[in-house]
């Protein structure tokens, strides 16, 4: 097995596990639920003290008890395998009956992978920020966004809701909501249907309501403890409103994705939302809503961020490009 010269590791689905144990190159011991390695860290979950995160040069040898899935990344092939403890620095994967010992150096990354149960599964995170300035005028800045997640078997649900306001004096620059709601079924174990709804109201914009309805298929590109990926393409209508009271409709598609991505040991997300839509008549119009940012862990609860969004609708009577930034504190669960 030359080929495992760097590979990265998922847990196997077997969900009644027997304990995994790490041995530290100072003799101790820990058993529990090894969840993942990442940026030389190994985070292992135990009954007697949470999930406990070792730095990864300081193992010397590991063992699960489940099968494992094992990804070569110069080919992309996987391999189902099994690991057992070996001398101090190694580790025996075995596979189809064959064993090679391999340096635990040469291990990059593993991970549990995701099990689905029945169980409901609920996450999701806060972000708030203020800023008051007083100086030769008054600014006054408030920014707030819901994001949540919930899964239960094939079933997962996404809620997320925003609210912008700025004002400078008597003048309000930014004033601003939006909601969505989307509904995925996962009849594959990559593949999903997925529908969507969205709502945006701008007191500010002479375009001050947009409206989107969608359904179509989509693809997980990977859903672990690191993050997720995913990738949808929905075809539907958008509706927009404009502060004369004008209003017009048309049909279109869009592309839709969703990732997030854990770094430094899970203290720092990397993550990036939104669709690009084209509506499907003379007209022309074109979507973007989309953001980008990085989510830092502060406690077990608590978070700070920092990212961009970017609106732009154009091909209507009155084209819309907006980009705001926003930076506060969150709270996550």
């Amino acid at each position: 097995m030359s080929p495992l010269l760097v590979v990265g590791l998922c847990a196997g689905w077997a969900e009644q596990a027997a304990a995994d144990t790490v041995w530290l190159n100072n003799g101790d011991r820990l058993t529990g639920t090894v969840r993942y390695l990442s940026d030389g860290k190994l985070a292992i979950e135990t009954a007697y003290a949470g999930t406990v995160t070792l730095d990864w040069n300081v193992v010397s040898t590991l063992a699960s008890n489940n099968p494992v899935n094992v990804e070569n990344k110069k080919t992309g092939e996987h391999y189902q395998v099994r690991l057992s403890s070996s001398d101090p620095g190694y580790v025996w994967v075995e596979r189809n009956e064959r064993e090679e010992k391999v340096s635990v150096k040469r291990i990059d990354e593993f991970m549990k992978a995701k099990v689905r149960t029945d169980q409901l599964s609920w996450t999701g995170n806060i972000d708030a920020g203020m800023k008051v300035k007083k100086a030769s005028t008054k600014t006054d800045d408030y920014s707030f966004s819901l994001n949540t997640k919930l899964a239960q078997g094939k079933w997962r649900h996404d809620i997320g809701a925003t609210y912008n306001r700025e004002q400078e004096n008597e003048d309000v620059n930014t004033d601003n909501y939006s909601l969505r709601y989307a509904f995925d079924y996962l009849f594959r174990e990559q593949f999903f249907w997925q529908t969507r709804a969205t709502y945006k109201r701008d007191w500010v914009e002479d375009l001050s309501r947009q409206a989107l309805i969608g359904t179509g298929p989509g693809y997980q590109l990977w859903d672990n403890e690191l993050g997720a990926f995913s990738v949808s393409i929905l075809g539907g209508a958008f509706g927009y409103g404009y502060s004369d009271g004008r209003e017009e409709d048309h049909f279109g598609a869009s592309v839709r994705w969703s990732y997030q991505r854990y770094l430094l040991g899970k203290s720092v997300m990397l993550y990036s939302n939104g669709d690009v839509g084209h509506s499907l008549d003379d007209d022309g119009v074109f979507t973007l809503d989309a953001e980008v940012g990085l989510r830092y862990t502060l406690t077990s609860w608590s978070t700070l961020h920092l990212g961009y969004h970017r609106n732009l609708v154009s091909g209507t009577p009155d084209t819309l490009n907006e980009g705001t930034f926003s930076t506060g504190l969150g709270v996550k669960w």
